[in-house]
């Protein structure tokens, strides 16, 4: 009976201790998993989308050497803009697919093309001129700061689907070459697209 009671007394002591400690550690600092992610950096993508209202966009990170992928929701172009509040770790390597209501389906999801072969970051795109290019990157270097804005140009393209209907697509690029990734992969017309999902890296 004594044995059986000290034993009951010293376990509630060791209880009010680590207790108390617990409460120590979160009063003098001890950091929640939540206000871990609210110290995360964050970066607020905001796309200024030309010639796809209604087109409901997504980004993707996929890095080569990495088995995760990380994936936004997709959102709605609303009066030519569309935004995200993303890890800023996330933006580098991220590609960002379009789908349009008119895409007649071709057999892959369209791309944002964020480099074409030939042009250097800051260089102008025009519709004219993508419609010329035969590769491109659809791989964004990404940002550190903690906001971006990407002015995007969606032409409605003519393509075929599968059983070789002539269809129209998306033809969707940066109208500024942006700091780009690797690859440089083909482009039909200026038209990128992925079937599974666009590596990076």
């Amino acid at each position: 009976m004594t044995t059986r009671v000290a034993t009951t007394a010293l376990t509630a002591a060791a209880t009010a201790t680590l207790a108390a400690a617990v409460t120590a550690g979160s009063l003098s600092g001890g950091t929640s998993p939540a206000e871990a992610r609210s110290a995360t950096p964050h970066t607020r993508v905001t796309l200024s989308v030309t010639g796809c209202e209604g087109c409901d966009l997504r980004l993707t990170q996929a890095l080569d050497g990495h088995e995760q992928v990380w994936q936004s929701t997709a959102r709605t172009v609303e009066d030519g803009t569309v935004s995200w509040r993303i890890p800023t770790r996330r933006t580098h390597g991220i590609s960002i697919t379009v789908d349009a209501p008119w895409d007649g389906g071709p057999g892959y999801v369209p791309t944002v093309a964020f480099r074409y072969g030939g042009e250097q970051v800051g260089d102008e795109v025009t519709p004219a001129l993508a419609r010329t290019k035969r590769r491109a990157s659809t791989c964004w270097a990404g940002t550190d700061a903690r906001a971006a804005t990407l002015p995007i140009t969606v032409v409605h393209a003519r393509s075929t689907n599968p059983p070789g209907d002539p269809i129209r697509t998306p033809r969707a690029f940066t109208s500024v070459t942006q700091d780009w990734m690797k690859p440089m992969e083909r482009a039909w017309k200026g038209i990128t697209g992925t079937q599974d999902v666009g590596w990076c890296g």
